[in-house]
């Protein structure tokens, strides 16, 4: 698909849901935008970019576990959890136990951080979501990554 400018988007779900390079490349390019222009929201809202990320996945894969979650993100679980706590504390997560296995938890997002993760252009976010859930928990850490070298960079 071809936005306007002649650059190539990423996917929107017509290609079999299949993540590509450009894919990648896109994402990178246009949150490395959003980083730059939306870093002072997210800090005043008291979010890091991996905390807003792990909205937009939870978001994405609701009911999400927690093993899930860190698997997505490519991190380990007990880091995972202590975000997921300090998320929760901040009224952005529920936290409920798994009617079938009730050593299971499942994560949803509030009512409030819809709303945060609606600020975000609607169609952009949307987008955002079907590339980060068609990545390995591997690119999803690398662009984590770059992401969080981008904020640093964009604070200097």
């Amino acid at each position: 698909m071809r936005a306007r400018s002649g650059r190539r988007r990423a996917t929107d779900g017509h290609n079999g849901g299949v993540v590509t390079a450009e894919d990648v490349d896109w994402l990178v390019a246009r949150l490395r935008t959003v980083v730059a222009a939306s870093s002072a929201v997210w800090a005043a809202r008291g979010l890091t970019l991996l905390q807003l990320t792990a909205l937009h996945l939870i978001s994405a894969l609701a009911p999400v576990s927690l093993t899930d979650l860190a698997q997505a993100l490519g991190t380990r679980p007990p880091a995972t959890s202590a975000m997921v706590d300090r998320l929760s504390h901040a009224g952005l997560v529920c936290r409920m136990s798994d009617p079938q296995d009730r050593r299971r938890v499942e994560l949803t997002v509030t009512a409030d951080a819809e709303r945060i993760l609606g600020d975000a252009d609607p169609d952009t976010a949307r987008r955002l979501q079907t590339v980060l859930t068609g990545m390995s928990a591997q690119t999803r850490r690398h662009l984590v990554e770059v992401l969080i070298d981008t904020v640093r960079r964009s604070a200097e």
